[in-house]
């Protein structure tokens, strides 16, 4: 079914210059591209998407049957760029760069089009036409021509999308006049357990006014001190998600070692195991270290940094509890009453840990 669509899609595109097309058909492959942006590929695709429907249809209004079409329309130009990328690659192995648009199409793609998950196929489609309705009606007609146009209501995750109001079936005012959705910050990391703890810690009642998000990105590995290399990550992130974003860097100090292995310990505990990590301090009297986590926050590109220091002490014991949570089995907090990390409820260890105390102040920051 993809293949023809993308075929039927590719010769639309493809029609000799002396042919018309209809005007929405342009307007759904400039959507398709929108969400493979920088922004899109951070998890709001449909953002980038309904923003650009919002600067083109103020300009240019849309009728309400190509707008009923456009969620149908953009999907056929994310087939084909799986196609054609896919089928380029093939012919040509090599050349990374073809797929550049067809990896993040595909994962556009299944995500508009539910190809994975077909009870929600109906959902995701209606939720994507109702955040196209406030694009087109939701912005102020009667702003200036030359004013800015806001898209601030339009910022929100892919999965946000889903839990816009259902009653939204008339035209809404003018965005002066009414509340705009949570903003988003992306949360740098490619850990979902780590980002389900985050949520937990970061985000309740006091912090509705923000929704969180995810992005692997991949930043430089730099040197220093825990606090200047949390700052400088923090800048890069913001710059390659063009938003608001969060930087964690963890440490684990060992006291007898001077604080080593300190920011460095995701690749010590890599190539040494728990075992090994206890070993480098075996013959040692003082096993005491402590745990660190450094916040760092920035709204945007070139915005201020915000740091925030969380940490916990303790010492370092052989492995206990479950092992599938980096170093946690080898902690031992001095407040967990005889465990470690590894071996205390969720809410146990948020009430004490490193991260949570870190984010707490974030949390404060963002509250205030």
């Amino acid at each position: 079914m993809i293949c023809a669509i993308s075929l039927l899609v590719f010769i639309s595109t493809h029609l000799p210059l002396n042919c018309k097309s209809w005007t929405v058909l342009d307007v759904s492959v400039a959507i398709a591209y929108a969400m493979l942006t920088a922004y899109g590929k951070s998890g709001r695709a449909l953002s980038a998407a309904a923003a650009f429907l919002r600067g083109f249809h103020s300009v240019h209004p849309l009728t309400k049957t190509e707008r009923e079409h456009l969620v149908l329309l953009t999907a056929c130009r994310l087939a084909c760029s799986v196609t054609l990328g896919a089928y380029s690659y093939q012919q040509n192995p090599e050349n990374k760069y073809l797929l550049l648009h067809s990896e993040p199409a595909w994962k556009v793609l299944e995500f508009v089009w539910g190809l994975n998950d077909t009870t929600k196929r109906a959902k995701i489609r209606e939720a994507t036409n109702r955040l196209f309705y406030i694009a087109c009606d939701g912005y102020d007609s009667n702003a200036e021509k030359n004013d800015v146009i806001d898209c601030g209501d339009l910022t929100i995750s892919d999965h946000y999308v889903l839990e816009l109001q259902d009653s939204l079936t008339v035209r809404p005012e003018p965005l002066s006049k009414r509340q705009k959705l949570n903003k988003v910050i992306t949360f740098v990391t490619g850990n979902k357990k780590k980002l389900e703890e985050v949520q937990r810690i970061l985000f309740s009642d006091t912090t509705k006014d923000f929704s969180l998000t995810n992005a692997k990105i991949d930043l430089p590995e730099l040197q220093g001190d825990p606090l200047n290399i949390a700052t400088e990550k923090c800048k890069a992130a913001a710059e390659i998600i063009n938003g608001a974003v969060i930087i964690e860097d963890t440490s684990l100090c060992f006291t007898a070692l001077k604080e080593l292995p300190g920011p460095y310990i995701k690749w010590f505990l890599d190539k040494c195991g728990h075992d090994g990590l206890n070993k480098m301090i075996s013959d040692y009297d003082d096993k005491s270290g402590y745990a660190q986590t450094v916040v760092a926050y920035c709204e945007g590109p070139g915005k201020e940094v915000h740091i925030f220091d969380g940490r916990t002490m303790g010492k370092i014991v052989p492995a206990r509890g479950k092992l599938d949570f980096g170093w946690d089995p080898i902690f031992e907090p001095d407040e967990g009453r005889g465990k470690t990390y590894a071996e205390m409820g969720k809410d146990h260890k948020d009430a004490i840990s490193h991260r949570s105390r870190a984010f707490a102040k974030l949390k404060d920051f963002l509250t205030k």
